[in-house]
């Protein structure tokens, strides 16, 4: 498992990074862009790089923002006159399922960096492990007047895999990983792999820890990314608080015994269990809210009570029905 930092370390900081196996190196806390509003992260973006001293951000190219991202990008670059320069920035971006097909793999690359308005991408991910042929509509298509998705039955991670090496051979990313991907379909990568992946962005809360991937992953080199980390998600008709580890008893006590919100109690342990953590927000106070969590430090005691959450409240969030024959959710648990 991915090692604890001590609760009393005094090196974890806003600039904190971990260097992968191919010795480029990512910050261990940004901004996330997933389901944030349009018309919004453009200016998030800048103000994250300007006045909070962000300098990891993660998108995709489904979200449809990259656009804005990039916008944020060069306005924060432009008005920060050279304090803050592109090599400075760590930007993830992500391989939709449509573009699984190798000959598809590069054009997928460089139209988010056309709308990124990049030379490189320093962290591309295979978003998830599913290859859907490629189609105008993204991701359905009519048949029979139902919804159903049309696979790419003859393309394997490993033909996919293979096509993004080739993008770090051709300088368009720098590092290249995964996401959403299970054990198995992580070994099928590294039996054949040039290069292997360096990152594995998965779901990852207090009340859904991970634990057995986080230990596989560290055993295999393979730094782990924490989406959704704040488990702020909820299903139709379904109250936030009963949703949201933010209300957890456990966690507001803690945040009250150190003078910090739910939301900074959270992010500190994804960061003290070794983790890069992506919190997501589009309102200037939370962003700055939620990199102000350098001050104080989490005992073992606080770490182990969140770490039981996991067992008293296990859910897992994300879990889209993207498998054949249209309607098979992609994890089993």
């Amino acid at each position: 498992m991915a090692s604890m930092i001590p609760h009393n370390d005094k090196t974890l900081t806003l600039d904190s990074r971990v260097t992968f196996h191919d010795n480029n190196s990512m910050p261990r806390f940004g901004l996330g862009t997933w389901r944030s509003e349009p018309g919004k992260v453009q200016n998030i973006v800048r103000e994250a790089i300007l006045n909070h001293g962000y300098r990891l951000f993660d998108g995709a190219w489904i979200y449809q923002n990259e656009h804005e991202v990039g916008n944020g990008i060069h306005e924060a670059l432009e008005q920060s006159q050279g304090a803050v320069k592109r090599e400075d920035l760590f930007i993830t971006t992500k391989l939709w399922n449509q573009h699984h097909e190798p000959q598809d793999v590069e054009w997928a690359v460089r139209d988010s960096l056309k709308k990124l308005r990049l030379d490189y991408i320093d962290l591309y991910l295979i978003h998830w492990p599913v290859a859907f042929k490629n189609i105008p509509d993204n991701v359905w298509s009519q048949k029979d007047g139902e919804k159903t998705r049309l696979y790419a039955e003859n393309v394997t991670l490993a033909d996919t895999w293979k096509a993004m090496e080739k993008l770090v051979d051709a300088q368009l990313v720098r590092s290249i990983g995964v996401s959403n991907f299970n054990q198995s379909q992580i070994d099928e990568i590294l039996q054949i792999a040039r290069i292997r992946p360096v990152v594995n962005q998965i779901e990852l809360h207090p009340y859904f820890n991970q634990a057995e991937m986080r230990e596989y992953c560290a055993k295999n080199d393979i730094v782990v990314t924490s989406y959704s980390p704040l488990s702020n998600l909820k299903r139709e008709n379904e109250r936030e608080e009963d949703a949201s580890a933010l209300y957890n008893p456990v966690i507001q006590e803690i945040a009250k015994e150190k003078h910090k919100t739910p939301a900074q109690i959270i992010i500190r342990w994804h960061l003290q269990h070794g983790l890069v953590v992506i919190p997501k927000t589009v309102t200037p106070e939370r962003l700055a809210e939620n990199a102000h969590i350098y001050d104080f430090a989490l005992s073992d005691t606080d770490m182990r009570r969140i770490n039981q959450l996991g067992e008293t409240h296990r859910r897992r969030f994300v879990n889209p029905p993207f498998l054949p024959p249209g309607d098979k959710p992609v994890f089993d648990n």
